[in-house]
C-alpha cells in the first residue's frame, strides 16, 4: 500500500464515527416508535456512541504503541463489529444503546490509529496538508450515510442498517491486511500506569497541546449538537424526516469537501493557526445567520441546510488542524497523543452535547444561540494563542 493510498484508508477510518452515527438519523422516528421510548434516548444513541469512542481512545493510542498499529486496529475492528450485531437484534433502547456504546468502543481504535499512523508517515505542515486530504475523504461519510440510511431503512426496516455496519466493518478488516506497520519501534513499557501518567503529564503541561485540546473539545460539540438536534429540528419545525431529511442532510458533506480541498491549499499560506482563525470566523457567520433567518420568519428547510453547508466547510478546518496542533511536538509517542486528543475531544464534546441537546429541544432560536456560544469560546481560544505567538 502506498503512502497515498493509506492516507486514503486512514480517511475512510476517521469516517467510520460519521458514518456509523449519520446512517441512523433519517430513522429516528421509527426507532422511536418500534422501540416505545422517547426521542431524546434515542438522540441520545449518538452522545452514548462518542462517549464510549472517547474513552476507549486512551486504551488503544497507548496499546498500539506497545503492539503495532495494525495488531490494534484489528482487535478496535472487531469490537466495532460485534457492537454492530448487537444493534441489528436489540430489542430495547436499553440495549441499543449497549450497542451504540459497543461500536464507540470498537470504532476508537479506527480514530485514534488513523492520526497515530498519518503521523508516523508525516510531520510539520505536510501532517496538517495530510490530516486535511483524510478529513476530506472522510466527508463521503457525512454525504452518503443518511442516503445509505433511508434506502436501507425503507424497505428493510432500521435494523437493517446495523446488518450493512456490520459488512462496512468487514471491509476495514480486509483493507487493513495491505497496509504495512508505521511504527518504527515498538515501546513495551507503553501501556504501564506510570508511563502513561508522565506522557499525560507532558501533553497537558505542553502550551500549544493543552489549549488546543481545550479547542477541539469545544468545537467537537458543535457537530454533536448538529448531529444530535437536527432530525428533531427538520421534523419539529418543516416536517421533514426519513429520505426527504437524508437528502437535506447529506448536503452537508460537500460543505467539508469544499472546506478541507481549500484548507489543504491555504495551510501552506496562512500556516496552520490562521487558517483555524479564518474558518471559525465562517462558523460564527453561519450561526448568526440561523438567527437572522429564524427571527426574520424566513427560514426553511433548504436554507436551513445552505447555512449548515457554509457551517460544514469550516468546522473541520478547525477541529483537523487542531489536531495537527496537538499533534506536532509528540511524534515520539504519537499513539498515545493521538489517542489522548481523541479523548478530549469526543469525551468534553460529547459531555456538552448531553446538555446542550436538552436545552435546544426543537426551538430553532436556541440552536443557533448554541451554536454562536460554542463557535465564540472557540474562536476566542485560538485568537488568543496567535495573539500569545506573536507576541
Amino acid at each position: 500500500m502506498t503512502p497515498r493510498a493509506i492516507v486514503v484508508y486512514c480517511g475512510v477510518l476517521m469516517s467510520i464515527s460519521s458514518f456509523t452515527v449519520d446512517i441512523t438519523l433519517p430513522s429516528f422516528p421509527d426507532i422511536v416508535a418500534e422501540l416505545d421510548t422517547r426521542y431524546a434516548l434515542v438522540q441520545w444513541t449518538i452522545a452514548i456512541y462518542m462517549l464510549a469512542a472517547g474513552i476507549a481512545q486512551l486504551v488503544w493510542g497507548p496499546a498500539s504503541d506497545r503492539y503495532g498499529r495494525r495488531v490494534t486496529l484489528a482487535c478496535g475492528l472487531a469490537v466495532y463489529l460485534a457492537g454492530c450485531l448487537l444493534g441489528a437484534l436489540a430489542p430495547t433502547i436499553e440495549l441499543l444503546l449497549a450497542a451504540r456504546a459497543l461500536q464507540g468502543l470498537g470504532a476508537a481504535a479506527a480514530i485514534v490509529l488513523a492520526r497515530t499512523i498519518l503521523r508516523d508517515l508525516f510531520s510539520g505542515q505536510e501532517l496538517g496538508r495530510n490530516l486535511a486530504l483524510a478529513s476530506a475523504i472522510f466527508a463521503v461519510g457525512p454525504i452518503l450515510a443518511p442516503l445509505v440510511g433511508a434506502a436501507i431503512a425503507t424497505p428493510f426496516g432500521w435494523r437493517a442498517i446495523y446488518g450493512f455496519l456490520a459488512i462496512f466493518g468487514i471491509g476495514l478488516i480486509a483493507a487493513l491486511w495491505r497496509m504495512p506497520e508505521t511504527i518504527g519501534e515498538k515501546v513495551p513499557e507503553a501501556t504501564r500506569p506510570a508511563v502513561l501518567a508522565r506522557r499525560f503529564k507532558r501533553l497537558f503541561i505542553h502550551p500549544q497541546s493543552r489549549r488546543f485540546l481545550i479547542v477541539s473539545a469545544v468545537i467537537m460539540s458543535s457537530m454533536l449538537m448538529i448531529l444530535s438536534a437536527l432530525p428533531r429540528l427538520y421534523e419539529a419545525n418543516f416536517a421533514v424526516t426519513g429520505p426527504a431529511f437524508a437528502m437535506f442532510f447529506a448536503l452537508h458533506g460537500i460543505g467539508i469537501i469544499i472546506g478541507q480541498v481549500l484548507n489543504r491549499r491555504i495551510i501552506p499560506v496562512l500556516g496552520i493557526v490562521r487558517a483555524m482563525l479564518l474558518a471559525n470566523a465562517i462558523l460564527i457567520v453561519a450561526a448568526l445567520l440561523v438567527l437572522v433567518v429564524t427571527f426574520s420568519g424566513l427560514v426553511s428547510a433548504p436554507l436551513l441546510t445552505a447555512i449548515m453547508i457554509l457551517f460544514a466547510t469550516s468546522y473541520l478546518v478547525v477541529f483537523s488542524n487542531g489536531a495537527a496542533m496537538v499533534l506536532e511536538p509528540h511524534g515520539d509517542i504519537a499513539g498515545f497523543a493521538a489517542s489522548l486528543y481523541g479523548f478530549v475531544s469526543q469525551i468534553g464534546g460529547a459531555a456538552i452535547t448531553l446538555v446542550t441537546v436538552v436545552l435546544v429541544g426543537d426551538s430553532l432560536v436556541a440552536f443557533g444561540l448554541a451554536l454562536l456560544a460554542i463557535c465564540g469560546i472557540s474562536a476566542i481560544m485560538v485568537f488568543d494563542w496567535q495573539r500569545r505567538a506573536a507576541a
